[in-house]
C-alpha cells in the first residue's frame, strides 16, 4: 500500500472525480493561501465532500490547472482536475487551511469487462440522445478509467460520484453507472411524454 502524504484540503459540498474539471471560486484567505502553496511547490491538494460537520473519508487529488480571472480583493477564479482518489487519514497542523496524511487509492486487479464498458458506452449515448437530442460518444480515456471519464462529463448530484469515488473496482462503477444513466433517461422520456400529454390531462404511469 502507498505511504501516506501530507497534502492541504479543500473540504466543500461537492464531489471531484479523476479527470474531471471544475471550476472554483477561491475567495477565502486559508484557501488563497492554498493555492498559493500548490501552485509554488507544484504539489497536489485534496478536495473532500464535507456536509455540515461530516465530512467524506475518500476524497479526491487535484491540481490547480488554470486562473481564469483574479480580482483586485484577491479573490481567484480557477480550474481544478482531479487526479486519483486518495483516503483521508489523521489531521496535520501548521497550516492556515485544513491539512491531512492521505493515502492514494488503487484499484482491485480483475478481469476484463468489455461486455461492461460497451453497455456503458451504449447507456451514455442514449443518455445523451435523451439528454440534448443528439448522440455524443463517449471520451476514450487515456489516463483515467472509463467510469470516471463518463460520469466526470455528466452532471450528477454529490451523492452518487461520492459512490464511484468509493469503489475499488471497475466493474462496479461500470454497473454504477449503467444504473445511473438508466434511470436518467428513463426519467427524462417520462417528464417529456407528461410534458407532450399535459394538455389533454393525460397521465404518465412511474
Amino acid at each position: 500500500m502507498p505511504e501516506p502524504i501530507e497534502m492541504g484540503l479543500f473540504p466543500l459540498d461537492m464531489v471531484l472525480l479523476p479527470g474531471e474539471p471544475a471550476p472554483m471560486h477561491l475567495f477565502e484567505p486559508r484557501y488563497r493561501q492554498l493555492f498559493a502553496d500548490c501552485s509554488l511547490e507544484d504539489r497536489p491538494f485534496v478536495l473532500v465532500r464535507q456536509e455540515e460537520d461530516r465530512q467524506a473519508k475518500v476524497g479526491c487529488s487535484a491540481r490547480f490547472e488554470s486562473v481564469e480571472k483574479r480580482f483586485e480583493d484577491g479573490r481567484l477564479a480557477v480550474i481544478v482536475r482531479g487526479l486519483e482518489p486518495v483516503a483521508i487519514g489523521d489531521e496535520t497542523d501548521g497550516n492556515l487551511y485544513f491539512s491531512a496524511n492521505v493515502t492514494p487509492l488503487e484499484d482491485e486487479v480483475e478481469a476484463e469487462h468489455q461486455d461492461l464498458l460497451e453497455q456503458a458506452a451504449a447507456a451514455y449515448r442514449q443518455f445523451a440522445e435523451d439528454a440534448i437530442g443528439e448522440i455524443r460518444e463517449p471520451p476514450q480515456p487515456e489516463t483515467v478509467a472509463s467510469s470516471y471519464a463518463m460520469a466526470g462529463t455528466i452532471d450528477l448530484a454529490p451523492e452518487p460520484k461520492q459512490e464511484l469515488l468509493e469503489m475499488r473496482r471497475e466493474s462496479d462503477r461500470l454497473k454504477k453507472l449503467i444504473e445511473i444513466l438508466s434511470g436518467a433517461g428513463e426519467s427524462m422520456k417520462r417528464a417529456r411524454v407528461a410534458s407532450e400529454r399535459a394538455p389533454t390531462n393525460g397521465k404518465v404511469s412511474h
